[in-house]
């Protein structure tokens, strides 16, 4: 009971660490460059990620032939995936960025069905739709889309982070079969940081001293938001099951529009809001169909033995 108890508690601090990540990046935004601040939250998530490698006795060997593949996933699933997300926040607001990010899993299923050749349910079709229309709703910011607004150009920048980390999914998708959670994150961080050099040479001149404020908000990013809440959100699974700890992570841009309303004054239209709810509610539904398909073939799998 205990363990559940505990199980419940890091789930929901890891949801509100990760939503709370936009704001912070936001909030760092006021005085670094964007990829610099990504480069730097590499450098600050690498302590935690070695220290918890150590406690865990894992070691850093990677099998014959597959650098290239964790170079490979690390310059799609991190350095792109922040290059393109950290810029698009210098020009659009933290709550509609995490909504659009919460949406990577519509298109995952999608882009999987055509690959795959697999149908998609009627059921299934009907929340990608509706997560799709939210997608729109937040994009055009008032119904229309107006390719004059500088917001318009942050967004299909969050969108190309959707990309970017799209085909992350597909590349790293045998290697979380061959490694550990931990293990993956770490090389990846360790991979990400002289890959980042390239994108942070023309952010040079304009590095300085950030504020105490801005520091401490970094700090958050890379110890918190790439390492910690990575292991609280883990052990969730471990105590409480897949179902409530996948379901719940819908509640991120939630978690986001509430601190970015409070901490950044962000204001959100009637149609945004709409797209929010078309968003999560769609997801919410797939998440929950998918958990349930993958509990009857388990069932029907056991049945058969």
């Amino acid at each position: 009971m205990k363990n559940r108890v505990l199980g419940l508690l890091l789930m929901f601090l890891a949801i509100f660490v990760w939503g709370i990540s936009f704001v912070s990046t936001k909030i760092v935004l006021t005085d670094l460059p964007p990829v610099s601040i990504a480069f730097f939250r590499q450098y600050v998530a690498i302590v935690p990620l070695i220290i918890m490698m150590w406690i865990r006795k894992e070691n850093f060997r990677l099998e014959k032939g597959e650098f290239k593949l964790f170079a490979l996933a690390s310059l799609f699933g991190i350095v792109l995936y922040f290059v393109f997300e950290n810029n698009g926040l210098t020009m659009t607001t933290a709550s509609s960025a995490s909504m659009l990010v919460a949406a990577v899993p519509v298109f995952v299923l999608i882009i999987e069905s055509i690959i795959t050749k697999t149908p998609i349910s009627k059921a299934s079709l009907g929340c990608i739709l509706a997560s799709l229309l939210g997608v729109y709703c937040i994009i055009s910011k008032n119904g229309s889309i107006d390719f004059s607004e500088g917001s318009l150009l942050g967004n299909l920048l969050v969108l190309g982070a959707m990309a970017s980390w799209i085909i992350y999914t597909f590349i790293s998708k045998g290697l979380g079969e061959r490694y550990s959670s931990l293990k993956l994150t770490t090389m990846q961080t360790l991979f990400s940081i002289p890959l980042f050099v390239p994108f942070t040479i023309s952010e040079v001149p304009a590095w300085r001293v950030p504020s105490m404020t801005a520091f401490l908000h970094l700090l958050f990013l890379g110890v918190f938001c790439s390492a910690l809440a990575y292991v609280f959100f883990l052990y969730s699974i471990h105590t409480l099951g897949p179902v409530l700890p996948s379901a719940a992570l819908n509640l991120i841009p939630v978690v986001t529009i509430i601190t970015g309303r409070i901490v950044l004054s962000e204001q959100l239209t009637w149609i945004q809001a709409l797209g929010a709810v078309l968003i999560m509610g769609g997801l919410t539904l797939l998440s929950l169909m998918n958990l349930k398909e993958r509990a009857q073939k388990k069932n029907g799998s056991q049945g058969q033995t």
